[in-house]
């Protein structure tokens, strides 16, 4: 662990510092008044002080997350003056830190666990407590990357800050630095590699952020080594500063963010068009014309709309304040601790991690606020190596697993995650996943998965898998077991309340 990553966790754990604005975007108006209530009653979260604003998306067939981005600061902006007579694009000209949080989407790749919170992706949980409204409640995903992410508000000033809520990230570098381009956007930055170095790096899975001698960046689509060195001979990129292996967060100043309201106003009224960041704001940009071209023909759009889309884009960068510069990667250090939560065998992998004796497992301690590991062997309870919060556990053995707000009683498992759940009888092949489960005498092979989903008091389905298979492959299957497929369940979670089914979920596994 670098001496910038113990300062970064320090400044995290500082609950002075936060955003001054902080807006959610979300699937359904359920699903808004449920994170606005918690984020309001939350303890240690948001800054004290701040102006929360939770939205969701009504976008036929979804706006991508650069439309998307826009079309949310619109609603909360409305939201703000209409609620609170706020003009938030104001606070932001007057000096205010604004972030958004980007959680719309099905989930897929993280099923079951988004069906069993109800379609609220962002409140699967992690093994860590808070306090909310004077109650001690499991920390979300979203509660975590908002506490993570804090860290960037003091260099943001005046800026809107962007986040994907499923991935926290602790820099190993500084987090201070000056903002003097109109765009910036967070990656791992490094001196260009050989083509072993590239595909050791898995740099090909990540879009390719070039940086030159001045910080002026380009944004490339996800390449090989020898496109990009391609890229360098023709003199369309230059390397020189380093290159950036992309995390997609991103900040804009206000000069850039009302230009794009304004340049796409028409779109966010009608609802109309599908949009994305990488490709159609940050590559037309900062590409030349026949670069771009290449890139969008090999993902088969259409050419008129390139080459308008790209002009438009132009014009756009032509208006900004050219007392900055237009786009650059922002370093979080190439050791950075990088968790992503937004996949099922990640989601296990990296809890578990928290069980592990390095330097990451440490920081990662500190950060879910965990102080010290369990082992006990007291009358009929074995426990080793494991993390065991706000749990009651009877006549088991634990190993090397983590129990977060559970009844459990003859259980045996190693490598098990096990959050808010009452279990009277477990044996459990290793790396196990139970999540919201209420059962007896159950029986789960290596690397098995169950979640439950409380659709009334009287009504709960169970849903297995595996931690190697992929939810977005079995979206539209009903696997073995379970009681309707994963699109069913999304289906049938549209008509419920997730303040309501998290009640469920929470008294079942109390009882």
């Amino acid at each position: 662990m670098t001496n910038h990553s113990k300062e970064n966790l320090e400044k995290i754990a500082d609950l002075q510092i936060g955003m001054d604005v902080i807006i959610v975007s979300t699937n359904s108006e359920l699903q808004a008044a449920y994170w606005q209530q918690r984020l309001e009653a939350g303890n240690g979260i948001c800054k004290e002080g701040a102006l929360v604003l939770v939205v969701f998306e009504d976008w036929p067939g979804g706006a991508g997350n650069g439309l998307g981005t826009l079309y949310a600061i619109k609603k909360a902006a409305e939201k703000a003056q209409g609620l609170y007579s706020i003009d938030v694009l104001k606070m932001q000209a007057d000096g205010a830190s604004v972030a958004l949080y980007h959680t719309a989407g099905k989930g897929t790749r993280l099923a079951p666990l988004p069906g069993s919170e109800c379609n609220n992706k962002p409140a699967v949980k992690l093994p860590s407590l808070i306090q909310i409204g004077g109650e001690e409640k499991e920390l979300t995903i979203l509660e975590a990357v908002i506490k993570q992410t804090a860290i960037y508000a003091p260099s943001r000033k005046g800026r809107l800050s962007v986040f994907w809520g499923d991935q926290i990230f602790i820099p190993s570098v500084s987090v201070d630095y000056d903002a003097r381009f109109h765009a910036d956007i967070l990656c791992k930055k490094m001196t260009m590699p050989d083509a072993i170095g590239w595909d050791e790096k898995g740099l090909d899975k990540y879009g390719l952020i070039a940086i030159s001698p001045t910080g002026e960046s380009s944004q490339v689509e996800k390449i090989s080594h020898q496109q990009a060195s391609d890229l360098i001979t023709e003199n369309k990129i230059a390397v020189e500063g380093g290159i950036g292996a992309s995390i997609g967060s991103f900040s804009i100043s206000e000069n850039l963010l009302r230009e794009l309201l304004n340049e796409f106003a028409e779109e966010l009224e009608k609802k109309s068009g599908k949009l994305d960041t990488d490709p159609h704001f940050w590559m037309p940009m900062t590409l030349d014309l026949e670069t771009y071209r290449q890139i969008m023909k090999s993902k088969n759009s259409d050419e008129t709309f390139v080459d308008v889309h790209y002009q438009r884009m132009q014009n756009l960068k032509a208006r900004l304040d050219a007392s900055l510069g237009c786009f650059s990667g922002i370093d979080i250090g190439e050791t950075a601790y990088w968790w992503d939560y937004g996949l099922l065998p990640k989601y296990h992998e990296f809890n578990l991690k928290l069980l592990d004796d390095d330097a990451e497992a440490k920081a990662m301690r500190d950060f879910f606020g965990i102080e010290n590991l369990t082992t006990m062997d007291i009358d009929d309870i074995r426990i080793t190596n494991s993390i065991c919060l706000s749990s009651k556990i009877k006549n088991s053995t634990i190993k090397n697993s983590i129990v977060i707000n559970s009844v459990l009683h003859d259980v045996s498992c190693e490598n098990a995650l096990i959050i808010n759940s009452r279990i009277h009888g477990l044996t459990a092949g290793k790396n196990a996943l139970l999540y919201n489960v209420c059962a007896e005498n159950l029986e789960l092979g290596d690397s098995s998965v169950r979640a439950d989903v409380y659709q009334d008091a009287d009504t709960t389905h169970q849903f297995y898998t595996t931690l190697s298979r992929h939810g977005g492959d079995d979206w539209h299957e009903k696997l073995a077991n379970n009681a309707m497929s994963y699109d069913e369940l999304h289906k049938l979670n549209l008509q419920l309340d997730p303040s309501e089914t998290e009640k469920l979920s929470r008294k079942k596994s109390s009882l």
